[in-house]
């Protein structure tokens, strides 16, 4: 495993997404299990890590504009708002992803915030979900308690700083936004309702 810091050693980092690994970096605002959106078999060992339900797709984090181009039937200026707060947006797509990424036509998108994740997204979108496992009361948010659990599972951690709350999520169709989960930023939601 390689331990890379956030703002060290892009390149070993997007090395291991592009060759089929999973990684563990900071997604702005959890740690999260990542692995490159095209990739099946990584993301397969993304459940398995997890223990989590086949059925419950990841957030695919990309670019912005890869987002706006990819949604359909959406208001794209509330679209917009909502990814540059670091709103999780899900939205309808015509994109042909797979089922860890997409659930009855829609994707949960969230934009690509950090260097980090900017570089990494300008090659490749990845899936993300959080270091917590399914079903597990634990909430694991501590870097050396990330670090020791899932160590021995993962191609590489990437040392970062995050948020330490979960992001908001909502859903919009045309022009209208339905809070899904209330997390960080969830108060700007409210100005596009």
């Amino acid at each position: 495993m390689f331990i890379i810091k956030e703002y060290g050693s892009l390149n070993r980092a997007l090395s291991i997404l592009v060759s089929g690994g999973v990684i563990l970096c900071p997604a702005f605002t959890l740690y999260g299990i990542s692995a490159g959106l095209f990739d099946i078999y990584a993301n397969k060992r993304i459940y398995r890590i997890k223990k989590r339900d086949y059925g419950k797709p990841f957030i695919v984090i990309a670019l912005k504009e890869f987002i706006l181009e990819s949604a359909v039937d959406v208001d794209k200026d509330k679209l917009s708002y909502l990814l540059d707060n670091v709103i999780t947006v899900v939205v309808k797509t015509p994109l042909d992803l797979p089922f860890y990424a997409k659930s009855n036509g829609f994707v949960a998108f969230r934009a690509a915030n950090t260097p980090f994740l900017k570089y990494i997204c300008s090659k490749t979108p990845i899936t993300s979900t959080s270091v917590n496992i399914s079903g597990a009361d634990l909430k694991v948010s501590r870097i050396a308690e990330i670090f020791r659990r899932f160590r021995e599972f993962v191609d590489g951690f990437v040392f970062g700083s995050v948020i330490g709350e979960q992001s908001t999520i909502v859903r919009l169709e045309n022009d209208k936004v339905e809070l899904l989960r209330k997390g960080y930023n969830a108060e700007r939601v409210m100005e596009v309702l």
